[in-house]
């Protein structure tokens, strides 16, 4: 575990907090541990590190092992990214991805979620969608998808996951907003994202060479991790030998 402040604030306190941060303001060029670039732009500001997962433990109860957050505090969106260090994933299972089975996986999840969410204060998930389902992107070497996640005070969630493929392993990406926001300008925003990150030019995934480490999972096993399915048998994908240790979604607390 990191070496965050697992108390709460409120108030004066919190934005305290917050502010003690080291932030970078936009525009600049972030660093991605040592395998990429973010590009932010004027308006947001990021934090990396132990400062990224403090905050997004403060926005949502939950501790997320994440290497950058960029937020936008005008429209109160925000970006999580994390690099997993798994080898070169192979895009030949892509096949066997099944959107509604995914769905009914994630929707079974919940109770356990929940559970935890109660404890810690927070409000119960009642139903997850789909908002565009899984998409891949053979030009990009990446894939996207997003679902909208429902709250019990009646409140909704946008949660928009990348998956950002290098040569030795890959970026996932979360983009999280309110849901008018997402219909109207989403598309773009998860173009823009993938637009903004580059791998360093050894690491792209066209560099890669016979004899590079192979993902354990392919594309398809590798969505399931994402979306956090734990155990899944869809056509060729075998169970999952990738267990990602993520609570998949995540509230939406404007910043």
């Amino acid at each position: 575990s990191y070496a965050i402040d697992l108390k709460f604030y409120e108030g004066d306190e919190y934005w305290e907090k917050i502010h003690s941060l080291n932030w970078t303001y936009g525009p600049a060029t972030i660093k991605h541990l040592t395998q990429g670039t973010i590009k932010i732009s004027e308006g947001q500001q990021a934090v990396t590190g132990d400062d990224a997962k403090q905050v997004m433990y403060w926005w949502n109860g939950e501790q997320f092992n994440i290497d950058v957050l960029v937020a936008d505090p005008e429209t109160g969106d925000y970006t999580d990214y994390k690099y997993l260090n798994e080898g070169y994933v192979k895009l030949d299972d892509w096949k066997d991805v099944d959107p509604d089975k995914f769905i009914k996986e994630l929707r079974s999840g919940l109770k356990e979620s929940n559970k935890r969410r109660i404890a810690n204060g927070f409000n119960t998930i009642t139903q997850i969608k789909w908002l565009r389902e899984p998409i891949l992107n053979k030009a990009k070497n990446t894939v996207s998808y997003a679902t909208i996640v429902s709250f019990s005070d009646n409140s909704n969630s946008i949660n928009a996951s990348l998956i950002l493929l290098g040569r030795y392993g890959y970026t996932e990406s979360t983009y999280v907003t309110y849901e008018e926001t997402f219909r109207k300008t989403g598309n773009s925003e998860l173009n823009k994202i993938i637009a903004n990150y580059d791998f360093v030019p050894e690491k792209e995934y066209s560099k890669f060479t016979t004899g590079d480490k192979v993902a354990a999972a392919g594309i398809g096993g590798l969505l399931a991790a994402s979306l956090g399915i734990k155990a899944l048998k869809a056509g060729g994908i075998a169970a999952l030998l990738l267990i990602l240790k993520k609570v998949w979604f995540i509230i939406f607390i404007p910043f």
